[in-house]
């Protein structure tokens, strides 16, 4: 058996076209597999080079080359490229195992939000500054991207002169994208998500959610996945962001009935749609 130095993961031997970027590595699982099973793996996905993983942790990733010797194929072990082993320490991490979940989650990110300084504007932005409801958000999602995008924290997405990045067998459905959980230091305001588009080699906002609830986007938000009634809780204990809920109601032209409790209390949001429109109710429990 050879054991060959792969200096540029074999995809990238042929130099690629002008503004064409080689096609990003995949790295299979093969869970607790030995060298005779990684080698068999390889070679039933056939010619090529082959990324293959043992588990969710530091320097569990295999390079295997699968070349056809007659009317056999025939496998080589090889070493990733650098770049590609920095990727996947990187990232592999952050996979939830119990969720499903694939995210780096970032405890304190404390930026301007757009409109600041001024009476209605806050000092510091959380998901109800990015949401689509919100008047600017596209500026403060711009905000979020630049940030990423010049992150140290996620210098390993450029670490390939070609800017390809690492994708994993279980990201291949879309389902499972590699996202930034953002907070802001504030339990009550949750936190916003923003996944990273391996097309645009961009990071594209996802979704927020407050302590509570997942943040609206759009006035069907305010009901059910069906169409039907839905609640909203706030506790006295974590009721900072029921004044915003009001705020993105107005946003929606969702109607709100009563108002809000002059001391701290729990309260409720019931809404449903009457007449054809979106109305919720406060109740103060």
């Amino acid at each position: 058996m050879r054991h060959l130095l792969w200096l540029s993961l074999g995809l990238a031997a042929v130099p690629a076209q002008a503004n064409e970027r080689p096609e990003d590595p995949i790295a299979w699982s093969c869970f607790y597999c030995n060298e005779e099973e990684r080698q068999a793996m390889a070679i039933r996905r056939g010619e090529g080079m082959h990324l293959i993983y043992t588990g969710f942790n530091y320097d569990l990733l295999y390079a295997y080359n699968v070349q056809r010797d007659g009317s056999e194929l025939a496998v080589d072990r090889w070493y990733p490229a650098s770049w590609v082993s920095q990727q996947f320490n990187a990232m592999i991490l952050q996979y939830r195992q119990s969720s499903g979940e694939f995210y780096y989650d970032w405890g304190l990110l404390q930026l301007v939000p757009p409109g600041w300084p001024g009476e209605t504007s806050d000092s510091v932005m959380w998901g109800h500054h990015v949401t689509d409801l919100h008047p600017r958000h596209a500026e403060a999602r711009a905000t979020v991207q630049r940030v990423l995008n010049g992150s140290t924290i996620f210098r390993h997405m450029r670490a390939d002169e070609y800017g390809r990045v690492l994708r994993f067998d279980f990201q291949l459905d879309g389902t499972i994208p590699y996202t930034a959980r953002l907070r802001n230091g504030s339990t009550a305001l949750g936190y916003m998500e923003f996944y990273f588009d391996y097309d645009t080699r961009n990071w594209e906002y996802l979704g927020s959610r407050d302590l509570r609830h997942p943040i609206q986007e759009s006035p069907e938000d305010f009901l059910a996945a069906d169409g039907g009634a839905r609640s909203f809780y706030y506790s006295r204990t974590f009721q900072d962001p029921a004044p915003y809920f009001l705020q993105r109601a107005k946003w929606a032209n969702v109607k709100v009935h009563g108002e809000m409790p002059s001391t701290h209390r729990d309260v409720r949001f019931d809404c449903s749609r009457m007449d054809g429109e979106i109305n919720c109710f406060v109740i103060h429990l």
